[in-house]
């Protein structure tokens, strides 16, 4: 191999590995975009249910920064400080249907301090049809106006499904 080949190789990698940082980085802009601008509170944890990710609109609905979030587990974050009778739910319905579309209803404080029904969709993030879940996406839907203060057990998608009028 010449040096000439060889320096013609390099400047071909470069070329390459300059282009993937590029689309790298035009699809995390993506992810926060969606992710960011959402107006529903949002997390992204892992299946064992410790938070990778949370967006604006959850930092904003309980008036704390990110660093309050990531790392912990769902049921041990500020969300459930103040309930543990809750947070012991989420962790029973997640160990339980580790993976799995959930659904699962609570009251949590707000950033002003109100107590509010909320119900949290976990719905598993899966590479293609038939794989392992790699990560679990988290919605909270504000249900204090609409619902009444008892909380609904965690029901997966198929259970929720096959009951009557649901």
């Amino acid at each position: 191999m010449t040096d000439a080949s060889l320096l013609a190789q390099i400047a071909a990698l470069q070329q390459q590995l300059a282009q993937r940082s590029r689309s790298l980085a035009d699809a995390e802009a993506r992810y926060n975009a969606v992710f960011n601008s959402a107006l529903s509170p949002m997390s992204i944890c892992t299946t064992d249910g410790v938070i990778l990710d949370v967006n604006q609109a959850a930092l904003r609905a309980i008036g704390l920064p990110i660093e309050a979030f990531v790392g912990k587990h769902l049921w041990e974050s500020p969300w459930f400080a103040e309930n543990p009778a809750e947070a012991a739910k989420l962790e029973q319905a997640m160990t339980r249907h580790r993976g799995q579309y959930v659904e699962y209803e609570s009251e949590v404080p707000s950033a002003k301090g109100e107590r509010r029904t909320f119900q949290f969709v976990l719905r598993p993030y899966r590479s293609y049809v038939g794989a392992d879940a790699r990560f679990l996406v988290l919605e909270v839907r504000d249900h204090t106006a609409a619902r009444p203060k008892a909380a609904a057990e965690p029901q997966t998608r198929a259970a929720r499904l096959t009951e009557p009028n649901g």
